[in-house]
């Protein structure tokens, strides 16, 4: 069975463990199908090779983002979901401010993408050795 659009744009792989954490009301039915072997959890136990935080404001980020970070393996992809400012979600998160949370983490920033009408997410993943760092945000 083919993944869906938003499966492919979120770069799930075949056979990858996935955690989706405080993900939005029917998020999950809207990301399937999902690539073959993935497997889908929505708590973190162990390490992941993709890891979806949703968070709706800088506080959120600032609780969830160190255990999503934990739980991630030197390859893995990190999504940070946060509310478009068009969404009628509140929050005090945008595409240039609200991050810093996120500084000290060592988190390259890779791109930024719509999930749907009320979300957007940036793709992180950590450093690989030797890797020039960027200036933060």
């Amino acid at each position: 069975m083919a993944e869906s659009a938003l499966a492919k744009k979120l770069k799930i792989k075949p056979g990858q463990r996935v955690a989706i954490l405080r993900a939005a009301p029917g998020y999950l039915a809207r990301l399937k199908p999902l690539p073959s072997g993935v497997e889908v959890f929505e708590s973190l136990q162990g390490k992941f090779d993709w890891v979806q935080l949703f968070v709706k404001d800088q506080a959120a980020l600032s609780r969830q983002l160190p255990k999503a970070v934990r739980a991630l393996k030197p390859e893995s992809l990190l999504w940070l979901t946060f509310p478009k400012g068009t969404s009628k979600v509140q929050t005090d998160l945008t595409r240039d401010k609200g991050w810093e949370a996120a500084e000290p983490f060592d988190l390259k920033w890779i791109s930024l993408v719509s999930v749907d009408e009320t979300w957007s997410a940036f793709a992180l993943r950590p450093y690989r050795p030797g890797e020039a760092r960027q200036s933060f945000r």
